[in-house]
């Protein structure tokens, strides 16, 4: 009996030192920024943080400029968020605020709070360490860039590469003691400004971002970044939940129709040569190419504004036929961060690649060595995310990644693509899970010739107009790389 009751004594002594589990973050949110939303932006803000971490929130609402209700939730919350603007609050609510940061609790403002409380401007140099004069015009995207403490910071563990389409503001010279983790920068910004930085005040842990318009709450990236600096403030590691394995796509009987056009490799002139086909629907993917929300290049923006609304309707003619859509904004992939579409992208197991086809790449019959805009404007990396006019339904999918891509068709079984989307004689053609790369793995595809467009300008060789030129490189992609079709001609469902 003496090693039952031994065993039963060390079960005992450890259900009694095993540590409680921690309870959730209680976070007050603090809306009063009338021009930027921030109801709307912080009701998404809780429901992304409650869904995703160990986090219950209370959202206090500002009533009018002159009252914000419910302040007494400061009295117990482990951590708060502020984001309001030039609120004139004043007595008692004013009150609770000032005694909230004097006492060094745990603090995250957001944007406009900077300039948050008319009767008290100087709670951003006081509190927040910061140093807001103006911000530069609307219009261009922010590019930001983590500095090295911000590479190693909490704040950004897990966070992707996110920009912002919101006005840059000008916030330099921040306080000494502030630790600058991220910079922005646009065009006109002619240098970085600090976009995110923390510092210690009367004892508690502070941290602001200038960014947050809507927009940036609807990145996931950014509101990783924000969820993480409350749990930083509140000295805590971040409370994870773990989230679903991403459903395995339903795959319908069917096949979707098609009238291929090819052409000789020498023919760039005639009208080529039509012949019908048939895919089957559930092996058949789209790939929807770089539609951006915003271009550098004026011109392209409108471009792909004028297809999108074109594109979507494609697109969910063929989704309900059981085609795979798969989005591919490029380089905007933490704006869609551990959403089930890019989970369920990037958590296809490894396929084995086939020994690349050796296909003759001759150039392309438009020069776009001038980067394709007719316009004045220069490079610089304006998108923030896919035009939000595209639908993204729960059973697509989103990677910028060929070889990810590739993984996932093998798994799905599926071995046919449409392309959509732009440029054609860049994007399109040449990333990773463009027509070249897959064409070489032996991934049958087709170009949807009326859902793209080129980078090109008619000053350039063979100064042609902008269409003509489109025209060009399709049919040099139908000569050397693949059939293209008529989206008016792909029967869905058959």
């Amino acid at each position: 009996m003496r090693p039952f009751f031994a065993c039963l004594a060390l079960c005992c002594l450890c259900a009694w030192t095993a540590p409680a589990q921690e309870a959730p973050l209680r976070v007050c949110l603090v809306s009063g920024s009338f021009e930027y939303d921030s109801d709307t932006a912080l009701t998404m803000f809780k429901a992304y943080l409650e869904e995703n971490f160990a986090a219950e929130c209370v959202l206090l609402r500002a009533d009018g400029w002159e009252n914000l209700p419910g302040l007494e939730a400061l009295d117990t919350c482990d951590t708060a968020l502020f984001y309001t603007r030039r609120l004139e609050i004043s007595g008692d609510q004013l009150d609770r605020v000032k005694r909230y940061c004097a006492a060094g609790k745990p603090l995250v403002a957001v944007r406009t709070a900077s300039h948050g409380f008319q009767k008290w401007l100087a709670f951003d140099r006081e509190v927040l360490g910061g140093n807001y004069k103006d911000h530069f015009g609307e219009g261009p995207s922010i590019e930001t860039f983590l500095m090295p403490s911000g590479k190693k910071h909490p704040v950004f563990e897990g966070v992707e590469p996110f920009r912002s389409r919101y006005s840059l503001y000008r916030t330099k010279p921040v306080a000494r003691d502030a630790d600058v983790l991220m910079t922005g920068s646009t065009p006109a910004s002619r240098g970085r400004q600090p976009v995110a930085w923390t510092r210690v005040h009367n004892g508690g842990r502070v941290f602001y971002t200038s960014l947050g318009g809507v927009g940036d709450f609807e990145n996931r990236a950014f509101a990783r970044m924000v969820a993480n600096a409350l749990f930083w403030t509140a000295n805590r590691a971040p409370a994870l939940k773990t989230p679903a394995v991403p459903a395995l796509r339903e795959k319908r009987a069917g096949a979707i129709g098609l009238s291929l056009r090819t052409r000789d490799a020498d023919d760039l002139t005639s009208e080529g040569r039509t012949a019908a086909a048939e895919w089957p629907a559930a092996e058949t993917a789209v790939i929807v190419s770089d539609m951006w929300d915003k271009h550098w290049c004026d011109f392209a923006s409108e471009r792909v504004g004028e297809m999108a609304p074109r594109m979507d309707e494609l697109l969910k003619r063929l989704r309900n036929a059981g085609v795979q859509i798969i989005h591919c904004p490029s380089e905007t992939l933490g704006f869609y961060q551990d959403t089930p579409q890019r989970r369920r992208m990037r958590d296809a197991p490894a396929a084995d690649l086939p020994a690349p086809r050796d296909i003759q790449d001759p150039p392309l019959p438009i020069d776009d060595s001038d980067g394709g805009c007719p316009g004045e404007e220069g490079f610089y990396p304006a998108w923030t995310r896919q035009h939000a006019t595209l639908t993204i339904a729960p059973e697509d999918g989103i990677s910028d990644d060929g070889r990810e891509i590739y993984n996932y068709l093998r798994q799905e079984g599926i071995r046919n693509l449409l392309y959509v989307g732009v440029h054609t004689n860049m994007c399109v053609l040449n990333r990773t899970f463009g027509i070249r790369q897959m064409t070489r793995w032996g991934v049958n595809c087709a170009l949807v010739r009326d859902l793209t467009d080129s980078m090109y300008n008619p000053a350039m060789p063979p100064k042609v107009p902008h269409d003509e030129g489109t025209g060009l490189v399709v049919r040099h992609i139908e000569a050397h790389w693949c059939p293209s079709v008529m989206s008016g001609e792909i029967a869905a469902g058959k």
